[in-house]
Order: C-alpha cells, then sequence, then structure tokens
C-alpha cells in the first residue's frame, strides 16, 4: 500500500505549466507518465501508448500533429484524456471536454479541471466530502461529479485492488 502515500499531494500542471511548444509523441508520453505514472499505473500498464494516441487523432477526439509535434490544446486534453478514461468511454470524455468548453475559454475549463480533480482526490483519500453546487445547470455541477468519479475510482484501486492479488478469492 505504498502507493497510496503521496496521493493527497496529487497534483496536474496548469495550463501555464505546460509545455509552450510544441511535442512530439514520445515527448507527449514522457510527461504524461512524468506527471500521472506515479498515480494511475496499474498492474504494469502505461499511462497512455504511441497506439493510444495515433487512434485519438484518428477519431478526431484530439487535434492531429502539426508537423509530428502535438500542441498545448492536445497535451491538456490528453491528461484529461488519461485522467478520465478508467471511468468513462473516449467518446463519454470527448462529449465531457465539449460540455466544458462551451461555458468557458480552454484555460480556464481545463484549470478548474485540475483543481477539481485535485481536491476530490484529497477528499476522497482524507474521507470527507467535496462542496457540491446545488444548481444542476452549473457546469461546475457536472464537474464536480466527473472529478468524484475519478477520484472514487483512484480509491478504490489504491486501497483495495493493488493490496489484493488478482488471484484472490472473495
Amino acid at each position: 500500500m505504498a502507493r497510496t502515500r503521496g496521493l493527497e499531494y496529487f497534483r496536474l500542471p496548469r495550463w501555464e505549466e505546460l509545455p509552450s511548444i510544441d511535442l512530439y509523441l514520445d515527448q507527449v508520453l514522457s510527461l504524461l507518465d512524468e506527471w500521472l505514472g506515479p498515480y494511475l499505473t496499474f498492474d504494469g500498464k502505461k499511462v497512455m501508448t504511441k497506439t493510444m494516441i495515433n487512434n485519438y487523432v484518428k477519431q478526431k477526439f484530439i487535434a492531429a500533429p502539426v508537423n509530428k509535434r502535438y500542441d498545448r490544446t492536445a497535451v491538456a486534453s490528453l491528461f484529461v484524456i488519461a485522467i478520465l478514461k478508467p471511468v468513462y468511454t473516449i467518446e463519454e470524455i470527448a462529449r465531457l471536454i465539449r460540455l466544458s468548453l462551451r461555458s468557458s475559454e480552454k484555460e480556464l475549463a481545463y484549470n478548474r479541471f485540475c483543481t477539481l480533480i485535485e481536491e476530490a482526490v484529497s477528499h476522497a483519500f482524507a474521507g470527507t466530502a467535496m462542496e457540491k453546487t446545488d444548481d444542476a445547470t452549473d457546469p461546475r455541477h457536472l464537474l464536480w461529479n466527473v472529478c468524484n468519479a475519478f477520484a472514487c475510482q483512484l480509491y478504490v484501486r489504491n486501497i483495495y485492488l493493488q493490496s489484493h492479488p488478482k488471484n484472490d478469492k472473495l
């Protein structure tokens, strides 16, 4: 259970912290692994692979690279996808991203997502509840639920599933 230490410090790079220069695929994978690997790898699986990213481009979930380089928007989208893919399908994630972008600029939407994910993880591991808005039309209401779904999944994986081998009988 040593992996759970540090999850209370789970942090994502804000828009301003993402590289301002476009990145090659290997650099994108390294960046994702650097920030998310310690928290999201499970059963030896990678946070994301070249094949996954190529499929996201083919299916138009992220913009195609220009001269084999991915821009900041694509990198931010890949962070969101990597975090939410254990909980939602890629189609659902794409819809959630589009919904979020309808209510605010991409920089603000991404930073808000990062803040709420961090808060949700912190609350999940502290056993406390995250404050929720009552207005179901407020985009933050949806985002609150999305972030809590991820945090709960992360908690279960780290507290229960990692400490019990796959072949354990119930």
